[in-house]
């Protein structure tokens, strides 16, 4: 890691610290772990399962974006290097760790790293798309509920960063431009590589079949994420209207993905102490439920950790018989 990674991760580190100490200090532990001792157990299980579904969903979609590029990797391969994406980024400082390790995981399989990295590409923005959509139409409705007319600026910046990106894919003379400007149009491989991306990506787009499918697999993502995090809060006992979860869990997911603290921790505490406190909910079970979140989705994580160990194990033995 270079000098500037380490500083970097030291900032976000402390950005996350800081804010876990603002959060946290003042409040009762014992109160917390009360909550967590009378916490309804069997809906973990179900939480769990929800978990299992959307990973599912999304190799899926990863998979339609990947057969309409002319790429076939079978879905169950899929759902493994999904896992294991999921447990890189939790443990390593940027979510930017998962992606690159499914940009290899299907480059290795298909020899296409260009096509690869447009698949990957495709199914984040194809999330992010459904994410601020379901954002921005559930905090209008909550922030009339509330009277609390800012509740949509959040949404609103998003969905301006939004088609900002979708103008720049469609338009790609500004990005010509750009390459231009750099004087990166200077070397033959950079130009070659932009141009396949946007090739791979248009061919995304020209087919409307494809466009919807992956599309209705983006929302349905989101909403069994929501649905989720709203039985993280029944378990808990802390029940709140399920449209706060609608409009709340995309906004703090938007908000996570500010790339300023270490998987969003302290960012997404925060984001749970303020809009759910808004909601109703206590200060202990609002805190509460944001460690429910990210015990829950640590835990999870472990499955990809369990299969990356695995498949390290097998190309062990698999070197170790090559040299026998």
């Amino acid at each position: 890691m270079k000098p500037n990674k380490h500083l970097l991760l030291a900032l976000k580190l402390l950005v996350s610290g800081a804010l876990l100490t603002l959060l946290y200090r003042q409040t009762p532990l014992a109160e917390i772990g009360a909550v967590f001792r009378d916490c309804t157990w069997s809906l973990l299980a179900v939480i769990f399962v929800l978990l299992l579904v959307n990973t599912s969903l999304s190799a899926l979609k990863w998979r339609i974006l990947l057969l309409s590029d002319g790429i076939d990797i079978p879905l169950g391969k899929l759902v493994v290097s999904y896992l294991i994406g999921g447990f890189f980024n939790i443990f390593l400082p940027s979510n930017i760790g998962g992606d690159s390790y499914r940009i290899v995981d299907v480059m290795e399989k298909s020899r296409e790293g260009v096509r690869s990295a447009a698949s990957v590409f495709a199914d984040r923005l194809t999330g992010f798309i459904a994410l601020v959509s379901l954002s921005l139409v559930a905090s209008v409705f909550v922030a009339q509920r509330l009277d609390r007319p800012g509740l949509i600026l959040l949404p609103l910046g998003a969905l301006a960063l939004l088609l900002l990106v979708l103008f720049l894919l469609w338009q790609r003379t500004w990005v010509r431009a750009l390459l231009r400007l750099s004087r990166l149009d200077r070397f033959a491989a950079v130009v070659r590589i932009t141009e396949k991306f946007f090739v791979t990506f248009a061919r995304y787009g020209a087919d409307r079949r494809v466009v919807v499918r992956v599309m209705a697999i983006s929302f349905l993502f989101q909403l069994l994420l929501i649905f989720a995090v709203y039985l993280m809060a029944l378990s808990l006992h802390a029940p709140v209207h399920w449209l706060y979860f609608g409009a709340f869990v995309p906004l703090i997911t938007l908000m996570e993905a500010i790339p300023v603290s270490v998987y969003g921790i302290g960012i997404r505490d925060m984001g749970y102490v303020f809009f759910f406190g808004m909601a109703g909910m206590s200060d202990v079970q609002t805190r509460s439920l944001a460690l429910l979140f990210l015990a829950v989705t640590f835990v999870y994580s472990l499955i990809g950790g369990l299969l990356y160990l695995g498949r390290v194990y097998s190309a062990w033995r698999a070197a170790e018989q090559g040299r026998a």
